[in-house]
């Protein structure tokens, strides 16, 4: 059994982890629901289609096609990729929140991450 990621397993990811739908990345690139699904199970998706999944993504080409390389345009290659769900959860939070609440996550969180570091 091979375990290396793929481009498709990598699609999936980034798609999943950003809570999306197959159906909303195939309208937002312009294929099908069921030509994505192909792409996510290891069919070549020809090169326009390629270029538009890293374009709406945000990721380079190089870390799309082989995993290599930095994930995001102008990153270095030590960047991590895109936000786990739970990241994304945190940052939608944030967005939400004054500023007094934002200035008592950031008391709470330092609280927390210095006990638990100690």
């Amino acid at each position: 059994m091979n375990d290396t990621p793929t481009m498709g397993s990598r699609l999936k990811w980034l798609r999943k982890s950003r809570k999306l739908v197959q159906a909303d990345v195939a309208e937002a690139v312009g294929i099908s629901r069921t030509h994505l699904t192909e792409i996510e199970n290891g069919k070549d998706p020809g090169y326009q289609t390629f270029c538009a999944l890293a374009d709406f993504f945000g990721v380079t080409l190089d870390y799309l096609h082989r995993g290599t390389g930095a994930p995001f345009p102008g990153a270095d290659k030590s960047c991590q990729p895109p936000y786990t769900p739970e990241e994304f959860a945190m940052i939608e939070l944030w967005r939400e929140m004054n500023e007094d609440q934002r200035g008592t996550m950031i008391s709470l969180m330092t609280q927390l991450v210095r006990t638990n570091a100690a």
